[in-house]
């Protein structure tokens, strides 16, 4: 049965199932799994020229159809999502009888867990399908103090969250009244109790909300108002919470600009030193522990699965075609091969490595180094 999130936010008591109503944890959640999930993978086998890709079944299974209910980018999608928030995330693995993969079952990360038996070996125990062997499961997990079972980011680092949360709560409240902030009103007469107490209601009722940011204040009698303590602007309340913005881009090592945080001199040539660093410091290591769980409950011995970051790092388009002309100049790369970059069809003759004379020995070709005559030998 799904659970709609509560409609008011406890500040003081951020959980798992509660983190994605901050807005930036929500978008470091769909950033890192939406990236991840849609992130061509394929399987690659170890020969004597090194790595080559190859046709797989679980690579088909993943990809394409994990399960009756979800296509391949759900799939990586809801495990990335769950391992974020929970440390763990799991996928029951069916097979058939003769050992061949039918489907891939994610698990709700709240409804397994692992134990240890007498003779020390492990089991998953899950609340709706028993026991099963760990050869059976897909098990992602982030690092913890307990070998085997990962550790909630979330709980982890509850009080920047909770942080978070209440600045949340703060800006709500103060900018529901106007930004006005606290008030006091002095009189030079000595009022009673209960004419104090319809003055705060009457005051309160006339400018006790955002609508009545306009209505006069009219003071009779002597009568003053004057602000109490210091009024939380609108320029420090961002600044608080680009603060936390920026926390939660280092719990999930996410560069802040890409959660929207608000950065004076940040300009659109950090492009790619923020996707580079989006790479190394946040999507390699959630690819590195999908990788190395696949590779040892789904693929043969010498196979692994690959993550293609290249599309997230290429830059523009004028960007990629000088690289790519510079790469055929030096020889590194084929036209073919520069063209299926580009998403290009192939040309006949395009498999052949051209060297540039700016490559070679003295500006020449190798016909033309061959052509040339000492003249001394001459003589």
């Amino acid at each position: 049965m799904f659970m709609w999130p509560a409609g008011t936010l406890n500040a003081a008591n951020i959980t798992p199932r509660t983190a994605d109503t901050l807005p930036p944890v929500a978008r470091a959640l769909e950033l890192v799994s939406g990236d991840i999930g849609r992130i061509p993978i394929e399987v690659q086998t170890k020969t004597d020229n090194g790595y080559e890709s190859i046709p797989s079944a679980a690579l088909d299974l993943l990809k394409d159809h994990p399960n009756e209910y979800q296509s391949g980018y759900e799939f990586l999608r809801y495990m990335v999502r769950t391992l974020m928030i929970f440390g763990n995330a799991g996928a029951l693995i069916r097979k058939t009888r003769g050992g061949e993969l039918l489907e891939l079952v994610p698990l709700m990360a709240d409804t397994f867990q692992i134990l240890y038996r007498a003779d020390g070996s492990v089991y998953y125990s899950t609340t709706e399908l028993g026991e099963i062997e760990p050869e059976d499961i897909l098990h992602f997990r982030l690092s913890g103090y307990a070998p085997l079972w990962g550790d909630s980011p979330v709980v982890r680092c509850r009080a920047t969250l909770d942080l978070l949360a209440e600045q949340e709560q703060t800006g709500r409240a103060h900018f529901s009244t106007g930004a006005v902030g606290k008030l006091a009103l002095t009189s030079p007469e000595i009022i009673g109790e209960e004419a104090v107490k319809r003055l705060r209601e009457g005051f309160a009722a006339a400018h006790g909300n955002a609508g009545s940011i306009s209505t006069p204040i009219i003071m009779q009698g002597g009568m003053t108002a004057a602000s109490v303590g210091a009024s939380l602007s609108q320029s420090d309340w961002i600044k608080a919470r680009n603060f936390s913005t920026q926390q939660v881009g280092m719990i999930w090592g996410i560069p802040p600009q890409m959660l929207y945080a608000d950065e004076s001199g940040e300009t659109a040539e950090h492009t790619y030193t923020q996707l580079r660093a989006y790479v190394d410091s946040c999507l390699s290591h959630y690819t590195a522990l999908i990788s190395g769980e696949i590779q040892r409950k789904l693929l043969a011995p010498g196979e692994r699965l690959t993550f293609d970051f290249r599309h997230l790092l290429r830059g523009s388009l004028d960007q990629v075609v000088g690289a790519a002309r510079q790469a055929i100049d030096a020889g590194v790369m084929t036209q073919n091969e520069a063209r299926e970059m580009l998403n290009l069809p192939r040309i006949e003759g395009g498999d052949e490595l051209v060297f540039s004379k700016n490559y070679s020995a003295g500006g020449l070709t190798d016909d033309e180094q061959a052509a040339e005559v000492d003249p001394d030998e001459e003589d």
